[in-house]
C-alpha cells in the first residue's frame, strides 16, 4: 500500500525535529493551560491517466525518450516523490498554539505521493506589535500561493505549476531559516512585506537540492552548500477582498564530484532567480479569478565557467464559482514554457536550443461538501506538449481524471 513507506520516510532527521518542536511546544502550552488548535485532513485519491507512463530504465535520465516525453506533460503521475500509484492515501496535519500574547508556534506536515512525508512548517513566531514580527524554524518562503493546507481548495492538483510539480515545490516550498515581516495599512489596502534568509541543509532538511539537475547527478557528487534569500509583498484591498502578491527568491547551491571519475566530474555551482506575481479578485460575489505568472532564470557553472542557462516561464488562470454553500466549480488553464542553452567549451558543445518544451493544460473541477467533515473533489485535466530536445522530443497529449474523498477533523 501507498503508506507502507511512511515508516521509513518519517525517520528522516527533519521530520523527527519537526515532531520534537511540536511536542515541546505542546508541553509548554499544556503546562501553561493554553489551548492548541489542530486540524487533521486525510483521504484517498484515485486517478485514471491516459496514456500510461512508460517504465523508466534504471539510471536512464536521457531527455528525448518516451519516459521523459510523458513526464513533460505534468500530469499527476509525472514526478512524484514516492512511486506513483493510481490509488493513494494522503494526510495533512496543522497545529497552532499561542504561547503568550506575543508568541505562537505553528506546525504543518503532510504525507502524499507528490512530496512523500514532508515537514512544511515548524516555526515559532514572535510579534511584539501588530506592525512587525519574526519567524524562526522551518519557514514557508511565502513568495507564491499554494493551497496545500486550505480546507476549501477546489483542486486535487492545482493549475499553478509552483504547487503541483515536485521540482518546483522542492525549491520554493520551505526551509530552516529566519524571516521578518511588517504590516501596514495604506488607505483601503493592507500591506505585508516579508524578507527571509534560509539554509535548507540545516538539520538534514533538504540535503540533495541542486536546481533541476539533481536527478542527473551521479552518486559521487557531494552537496556542499545551499543558501536562499527571499522577499515578498502582499496587498489586500479591505473593501473588495482583492489580493496581490509579488515575490522573488535567489537560490545558490554548490557541490563537487569526489572522486572525479570522468571528464564531466567537475565542481558545480547553481544559481536560480525566481519571480512570482499573483492576483486574486472577485468578478462577482460568487465568482473569483486567480492569475499567476512566474519565471525561473537558472545558471549552472562547471569549474566556475557558465555552461548551462535556462529560463522557465509559467502562467496559470483560474475561475472559481461558488455555486452554493456545498459546491464549488473551477476552471483552470496553465502554460509552461521551458528553454535551455548549453555552451560547454571544455567538451566543444554548444547548443542554443538544447532543451525546449511547451505544455498547455486545461482543468475542470467540482468540489462537494457532504457534511460532517466529508468532502469530494472530481477533476479532469488535459495536457498538450510540443517542441523538443535536439528535435528528439515527440509532441504528445494526455488526460487525467481524478476523484478525491477526504475527511476533515
Amino acid at each position: 500500500m501507498f503508506l507502507t513507506s511512511i515508516g521509513f520516510q518519517v525517520s528522516k532527521a527533519y521530520s523527527t525535529i519537526g515532531l520534537w518542536v511540536l511536542f515541546i511546544c505542546s508541553s509548554m502550552a499544556q503546562a501553561e493551560g493554553l489551548k492548541i488548535k489542530s486540524t487533521v485532513e486525510g483521504g484517498i485519491d484515485a486517478w485514471t491517466i491516459t496514456p500510461e507512463k512508460p517504465k523508466q530504465v534504471d539510471g536512464d535520465f536521457r531527455d528525448g525518450n518516451a519516459y521523459e516525453d510523458h513526464i513533460a506533460l505534468d500530469l499527476p503521475d509525472a514526478d512524484t516523490k514516492w512511486s506513483y500509484r493510481p490509488v493513494s492515501l494522503w494526510v495533512r496535519f496543522t497545529s497552532n498554539l499561542r504561547l503568550n500574547a506575543n508568541m505562537e508556534a505553528n506546525f504543518k506536515m503532510r504525507a502524499d505521493q507528490l512530496m512523500g512525508v514532508h515537514l512544511d512548517v515548524a516555526h515559532v513566531e514572535w510579534s511584539p506589535t501588530p506592525y512587525w514580527g519574526l519567524r524562526a524554524g522551518v519557514v514557508n518562503f511565502n513568495t507564491n500561493w499554494c493551497r496545500t493546507y486550505d480546507l476549501d481548495s477546489p483542486w486535487i492538483a492545482e493549475p499553478d505549476a509552483f504547487c503541483r510539480r515536485n521540482d518546483n515545490m522542492r525549491i520554493n516550498n520551505a526551509a530552516p531559516g529566519l524571516q521578518a515581516y511588517t504590516n501596514t495599512v495604506l488607505g483601503d489596502f493592507q500591506m505585508q512585506a516579508i524578507m527571509g534568509i534560509y539554509r535548507p541543509m540545516l538539520f538534514s532538511y533538504e540535503t540533495k537540492e541542486f536546481g533541476f539537475n539533481y536527478r542527473k547527478l551521479r552518486e559521487n557528487f557531494q552537496y556542499l552548500s545551499n543558501e536562499k534569500i527571499s522577499a515578498a509583498v502582499n496587498f489586500l484591498n479591505l473593501q473588495t477582498g482583492t489580493q496581490l502578491r509579488l515575490g522573488v527568491m535567489r537560490s545558490e547551491q554548490a557541490g563537487m564530484y569526489v572522486p572525479r571519475l570522468i571528464q564531466d566530474d567537475r565542481a558545480r555551482r547553481n544559481s536560480i532567480d525566481n519571480y512570482y506575481l499573483g492576483v486574486d479578485t472577485y468578478l462577482h460575489p460568487r465568482l473569483r479569478l486567480r492569475y499567476s505568472a512566474s519565471q525561473y532564470a537558472s545558471r549552472d557553472y562547471y569549474d566556475d565557467l557558465l555552461v548551462l542557462q535556462g529560463r522557465d516561464d509559467f502562467q496559470s488562470l483560474e475561475l472559481i464559482y461558488d455555486w452554493k454553500s456545498s459546491d464549488l466549480w473551477a476552471l483552470g488553464w496553465s502554460r509552461i514554457n521551458q528553454l535551455a542553452s548549453v555552451d560547454d567549451a571544455a567538451n566543444s558543445v554548444k547548443f542554443d536550443d538544447y532543451y525546449k518544451v511547451l505544455v498547455l493544460s486545461s482543468f475542470i473541477s467540482w468540489r462537494h461538501q457532504w457534511g460532517s467533515g466529508l468532502h469530494s473533489v472530481m477533476q479532469w485535466t488535459h495536457a498538450l506538449q510540443t517542441n523538443g530536445y535536439f528535435g528528439k522530443r515527440s509532441s504528445g497529449s494526455g488526460d487525467a481524471l481524478g476523484v478525491r474523498f477526504g475527511y476533515q477533523y
